[in-house]
């Protein structure tokens, strides 16, 4: 039997790396149920409906313009 919260480092592992899993937050496609100073927690069954939409062929792209910076493709 598998918990139902898992911590970050499990969750990264779950979904298949850490990067993924921040993403996946940076997207909005999934939320910490408990953020503090070294502790953070997701829900399972939140990785698994954003492991569906990863199966859907759905890639998570920011939602913040500040994660990409426009000065790294321009031509000087």
């Amino acid at each position: 039997m598998q918990p139902r919260l898992l911590r970050a480092a499990a969750a990264g592992d779950y979904v298949g790396c850490e990067g993924l899993l921040k993403l996946m937050k940076d997207a909005g496609w999934i939320n910490p149920v408990v953020q503090r100073h070294r502790m953070t927690i997701y829900r399972r069954s939140d990785l698994d409906a954003c492991c569906s939409r990863l199966d859907a062929g759905e890639f998570p792209e920011p939602l913040r313009a500040d994660s990409r910076s426009e000065k790294a493709f321009s031509i000087p």
